[in-house]
């Protein structure tokens, strides 16, 4: 199996999920480029993050893995199974990044406005305060997640504060338009079985939009939290570690079964 963080954020986000799920399954947790420990390349395109995905089952050796991943990690597992559905047992996707989601979430005038004046000179240099990291993480955080103080939580403040790092946010921005792609993409019968997981009240994304996504792409599971926000994984992570493992247990059985 392997995770894949959202914009923002890096691999620790998944802490509860690999700590449930490593006793029965190989499992990685990436840093996508610009985020976490990763370095800061050139390219943050979609793209750019698949053909790092591509890399890394390549350098491992991976062959029909479970790919997790939190909107932009959704994104670019579910790109990656377009571009190569055999290598893929199954996607489970949680807050699925597409065009149609992000612009109709409650984010999009900020969106707007960086497509039509990017801001890429000033991330570059920029390193935000702690106070404005916390009130970021708190943003993506539903009364659930705050109640139990996750603004605060090191795992979601992590590199924030780190100079350059909106640099990523910003390339990420201005290549919206080719997440359309995933809006108009209909799987054939052979393509992976999908799980889709939603934060009802996410404030990133649009959920309603994502219920019209689900049917574009005939998830097999499908699951809403009602009080969750963009970061479901840590706010409830007993009914996220839940749905992964229902959903894992209904795949085919392959000979190249993940767990050791």
């Amino acid at each position: 199996m392997v995770f894949i963080h959202n914009a923002g954020a890096q691999r620790r986000i998944w802490d509860d999920q690999v700590a449930s799920l490593r006793g029965r399954y190989e499992v990685f947790a990436l840093d996508l480029p610009g985020y976490g420990e990763s370095e800061q390349p050139q390219g943050y395109r979609l793209a750019d993050y698949v053909a790092m995905l591509r890399a890394f089952l390549d350098e491992h050796r991976l062959h029909r893995v479970v790919l997790v991943g939190n909107c932009l990690g959704s994104a670019t597992s579910l790109s990656f199974a377009i571009g190569d559905p055999a290598r893929v047992r199954g996607l489970v996707l949680i807050n699925p990044l597409t065009w149609n989601t992000v612009r109709h979430g409650d984010q999009a005038p900020l969106m707007w406005f960086n497509r039509f004046a990017p801001l890429a000179p000033l991330a570059r240099r920029l390193a935000l305060p702690q106070a404005l990291v916390a009130l970021i993480v708190a943003h993506q955080l539903r009364p659930r997640g705050r109640d139990r103080g996750l603004q605060k939580d090191p795992r979601l403040q992590a590199h924030w504060a780190d100079r350059g790092r909106l640099l990523a946010l910003d390339r990420l921005v201005q290549d919206f338009p080719a997440f359309a792609a995933l809006d108009e993409f209909t799987p054939g019968p052979e393509f992976p079985p999908i799980c889709t997981v939603w934060g009802r009240r996410n404030r990133i994304l649009s959920a309603t939009a994502g219920a019209r996504l689900d049917e574009t792409l005939c998830s097999r599971e499908r699951f809403v939290l009602s009080d969750c926000g963009h970061l479901a994984m840590v706010e409830d992570p007993e009914t996220v570690n839940s749905a992964i493992t229902t959903f894992l247990t209904g795949l085919p059985a392959t000979k190249e079964h993940l767990s050791r």
